[in-house]
């Protein structure tokens, strides 16, 4: 009988211990900073309501933002919600990732030839470096999660869970 509580609540323990409080409030923080931002920056006459872009662009931004929004609701939920698998690889992976489909997306996107951050309808001087429209705050912050996000992610699946024998 002492035995079956003991082992009741070692599974307790480890139940807790889904993911390392590192892991967790590091994806937690991207994934809300990712729902945030990408409301407050997109959202306006910038982007999503620009005169300048096509009703077709803005379908393609559209679902990009709602694709963001999904992956990051889907991550703090794996997170924090309760299901079967949760702390396994596959979660580790998915959570670990995510923000990559995001984030990870500004590096190729804007090495892209032809691509700015430069809002549409402003015109930069002639002489204006083009890396710095390619080196801008966006490309700094998905350099840096993405990096973040990859190096906790091959880390978390290796760590070891404690239990008490």
């Amino acid at each position: 009988m002492k035995q079956a509580i003991r082992c009741l609540y070692i599974k307790k323990i480890i139940k807790m211990k889904n993911f390392s409080p590192r892991f967790k409030y590091t994806f937690t923080f991207i994934s809300v900073f990712t729902i945030i931002i990408t409301s407050v920056m997109d959202l306006n006459d910038s982007h999503m309501t620009n005169p300048l872009w096509t009703p077709h662009a803005r379908v393609h931004w559209a679902c990009q933002y709602f694709a963001t929004i999904v992956m990051s609701v889907l991550s703090l939920y794996c997170l924090y919600g309760k299901y079967k698998d949760k702390g396994s690889v596959f979660s580790k992976l998915f959570i670990g990732l995510s923000p990559l489909c995001f984030w990870g997306m500004f590096i190729p996107a804007l090495l892209m030839p032809g691509t700015s951050t430069a809002p549409d309808g402003i015109t930069l001087p002639p002489d204006f470096p083009e890396i710095f429209t390619i080196i801008h705050p966006n490309f700094i912050i998905a350099c840096i999660i993405s990096v973040i996000s990859i190096a906790l992610t091959l880390k978390e699946p290796k760590r070891k869970i404690e239990s008490i024998s």
